[in-house]
């Protein structure tokens, strides 16, 4: 082969491999990993896309296959059902956060009211035992 041609070749299978690269990325149908063929069915057992190959093939003998338009509403059903119960479970998890933060704060508020009661008390006890002490070594001399 001349050296021409090799590089048309190569421009060629440069071309056609971002070609498919586009194609994937613009949110087109997708297209089978093994086959490079689109995945225009959902096997139902195994819970994929996959393409006429595919469906053909020993992996899938026996199994159940639906066009995947229209597994896609009853899909899409499901997880926005799911997305619901998970959002309304995070407010709900949020909820609690917010009243056992509250809790936390008002315990140490309380934690901290508790202890300066206690220091003054302690520092009453003190003056006390001191002015004791005083009075006692004053009608000791």
């Amino acid at each position: 082969m001349q050296p021409l041609s090799i590089l048309a070749l190569k421009n060629l299978c440069d071309s056609l491999i971002k070609e498919r690269n586009e194609r994937r990325s613009s949110g087109s149908e997708e297209i089978c990993s093994l086959h490079s063929e689109k995945l225009k069915l959902f096997c139902l057992e195994d819970k994929q896309p996959v393409c006429l190959v595919c469906r053909d093939s020993e992996k899938h003998v026996n199994h159940t296959f639906r066009p995947i338009s229209e597994v896609l509403s009853s899909h899409k059903e499901e997880l926005n059902t799911a997305l619901t119960s998970l959002q309304n479970k995070l407010k709900h998890a949020e909820e609690m956060k917010a009243e056992c933060d509250k809790t936390v704060q008002h315990i140490k508020s309380q934690a901290e009211h508790t202890e300066r009661q206690i220091k003054e008390e302690f520092e009453k006890l003190h003056q006390f035992l001191r002015d004791e002490e005083e009075a006692t070594s004053l009608s000791s001399s």
